[in-house]
């Protein structure tokens, strides 16, 4: 992702002067914020604001802009939970735009959320930049990347009092779909809240790629099978448009040590010239460079089922002119064992991953018990490289971050019209994809009765029928789930089916929290390591032993992914100090909880979250968008809370 755009506040003096101008230019040595209040000006955006009614969709018009982009909604749920722990100690209001400015959602505000009601950041509203003038969502939509706006240099005198701070999502075929804001007062300006909402863009567009991966279908298992006969040689993934995603060891040893990065940098060749390599399918392929010398590449394009090239492979063949020689083979990652990336100098995970080693080999399904941000994909991934099956896809779904109808699509995929919008030739879903390989089925608690049914089949006899169809199909798929949840309670009370609980519970893996772990601060080393290699430091700072004892000390509810987004900030905020100190770590962080309080116990938490969500569905006659907004999260979780509870749906 590129570096963001800041526009620094501007004096009142500058702006007055700007609007008062019959037809405003920007001349030479202008600061960067003049060339956005002059796109403002061209758009006819009144420098005062538009009135509180404009640009607002509302009813059926906005309902039907949200349902154009479901799988925005998702990704974006899933991606502001990420966010929402950096940015609620500030009162920021988190907001999902479309690609077209319109914001599909808000979540949170805080002692801001009044505030952000009043100048429109609501649903519906349209921050595009012929709306409202410069302001971050908008132009981060038109320039494509990252955007700081404080104050004064909004556009509009109404929004002179915000801060705002928003990235771009893009697609897996790189094109805009939508962005992330996080707004408030300018009083709460904090660089901490940007690099959470540039990490939370990032996480969306992973969901994003990883949801066109699998329903690219078969031509990703074409291409991944003829990489793996190339794997003893040099393989690079770039992924439109254009960053380099993964590189294997053979590769690495040539090109040096980059994990991620721009294809021009690394290869030095644009993404449009790969992609035109990939689809006219030359034998010859194309000239890159490597190190100070050339080689020739041959690419392989990973194609979507609508045409776009969503990645492509990139094979470094032998070249006799300026050949590099190959690094030494020692500093070149190992690769060899499929467990080296769970972390792991505690016990009782030691005695995890020792038991999931003997088992992944057996093609048993496999059930992952741990709470959220434990590190249950990291293992799932591990167990299917560790198994026969490692040759073939890996594929993962969150059973719990999709509706029902949309997950059922998803997993076994669609016929001809299905459905509104369905294609012609209908679409195969994940178990056409993993056929051969591996399922992962995340919050597999979260399955509704006829989901499990289904599932229940395939595991039996390894068929299924996909959404409006009657033909069976036939898939060989090792399942793999997880949950947080208490699957033997669900059982007990009827919410799981018995005989799916035990054909998937063949084989348990136990991952105990983050906050019982022996080896916290360690771990953290090695997350401040990962993450330094990913923003392309030289070096990682080390922790103090303060921040070790608060790091040992604090309780985890995100468990391993709140730790990780913790190291972020950090990392961020220490810049090029050799050390992380307690100053670095988010604000509010050591903050002592109360200890007049005990702990609820998790029934009791479930009762609450029931009791609540109930009463304002109660409150507004079932509605669940509107229950959503009340409840300041996504409507996702609100489904996803009624399924849990049995609630029922009268919207």
């Amino acid at each position: 992702m590129r570096e963001p755009l800041v526009l620094a506040e501007a004096s009142t003096e500058a702006w007055s002067a700007f609007m008062a101008g019959a037809a405003p230019r920007v001349d030479a040595g202008a600061p960067p914020v003049a060339e956005r209040w002059a796109r403002s000006w061209s758009l006819g955006v009144s420098p005062e604001g538009p009135p509180d009614d404009a640009y607002l969709l509302r009813g059926a018009a906005l309902r039907i802009r949200q349902e154009e982009a479901p799988l925005l909604h998702g990704v974006a749920d899933g991606a502001l939970a990420g966010a929402a722990g950096v940015v609620s100690a500030h009162d920021f209001v988190l907001v999902v735009a479309d690609a077209a400015g319109t914001v599909v959602s808000t979540v949170g505000g805080g002692a801001f959320a009044d505030d952000a009601r009043r100048l429109r950041l609501i649903e519906g509203a349209s921050w595009s930049e012929a709306a409202r003038g410069t302001n971050a969502i908008g132009t981060a939509l038109a320039e494509e990347r990252p955007v700081h706006v404080l104050g004064s240099a909004h556009f509009a005198r109404r929004f002179h009092e915000l801060v705002c701070y928003a990235a771009p999502i893009f697609d897996a075929a790189g094109a805009v779909v939508g962005v992330i804001d996080a707004t408030s007062r300018l009083a709460s300006a904090h660089a901490a809240v940007g690099t959470a909402v540039r990490h939370a863009a990032a996480a969306a567009e992973q969901a994003l790629r990883a949801h066109a991966y699998a329903v690219a279908g078969r031509s990703v298992t074409q291409v991944l099978a003829r990489a793996l006969d190339h794997m003893a040689g040099p393989a690079l993934l770039v992924e439109a448009p254009g960053r380099v995603a993964r590189v294997n060891a053979a590769a690495r040893a040539q090109v040096g040590a980059v994990a991620v990065g721009d294809v021009a940098t690394v290869l030095g060749v644009r993404w449009d010239a790969l992609r035109a390599a990939g689809l006219t399918g030359s034998r010859e392929g194309i000239e890159v460079c490597v190190g100070a010398g050339r080689r020739r590449a041959r690419v392989e394009p990973i194609v979507a089922a609508d045409g776009r090239v969503l990645a492509a492979l990139v094979f470094l063949e032998a070249s006799s002119s300026s050949p590099v020689p190959a690094r030494p083979a020692a500093i070149a990652p190992s690769g060899d064992d499929p467990f080296a990336a769970v972390f792991a100098e505690d016990a009782a995970v030691r005695a995890a991953i020792a038991w999931a080693r003997r088992i992944a080999p057996s093609g048993l399904p496999v059930m992952l018990l741990a709470e959220t941000g434990g590190g249950k994909e990291l293992v799932a991934r591990a167990v299917h490289r560790a198994s026969a099956r490692a040759a073939r896809p890996f594929c993962a779904i969150n059973c719990g971050a999709l509706a029902p109808t949309l997950l059922e699509s998803e997993l076994f995929g669609h016929g001809p019209s299905a459905f509104t919008g369905a294609g012609k030739r209908g679409r195969d879903g994940l178990l056409a994809a993993a056929d051969g390989g591996t399922l992962f089925l995340d919050e597999v608690a979260e399955m509704s009765p006829s989901m499990q049914a289904a599932l229940l089949r395939v595991l039996e006899d390894g068929t299924y029928r996909r959404v409006g169809e009657t033909e069976d199909r036939v898939t060989d798929v090792r399942v793999l789930c997880a949950t947080c949840r208490d699957l033997d309670a669900l059982v007990a009370s009827g919410a799981f089916r018995r005989d799916l609980f035990f054909r998937l519970a063949g084989a348990r893996v136990v991952l105990p929290p983050l906050r019982d772990r022996t080896d916290v601060p360690a771990l953290a080393s090695h997350l401040l390591g990962q993450l330094a290699a990913a923003h392309h430091r030289s070096f990682a700072p080390s922790i103090s032993e303060d921040v070790a004892a608060a790091l040992a000390a604090h309780r985890w509810p995100g468990n391993v992914r709140e730790l990780r987004s913790t190291l972020d900030v950090a990392l961020v905020l220490a810049g090029d100090a050799p050390e992380v100190t307690l100053d670095h770590l988010p604000p509010g962080f050591c903050a002592p909880a109360p200890s007049s309080l005990a702990p609820a116990e998790p029934a009791e938490l479930a009762r609450a979250e029931a009791g609540t969500v109930q009463r304002v569905l109660a409150e507004v006659a079932g509605n669940v968008s509107v229950a959503a907004k009340r409840l300041g999260v996504a409507r996702s979780t609100v489904y996803r809370i009624m399924r849990r509870h049995g609630l029922r749906d009268d919207e």
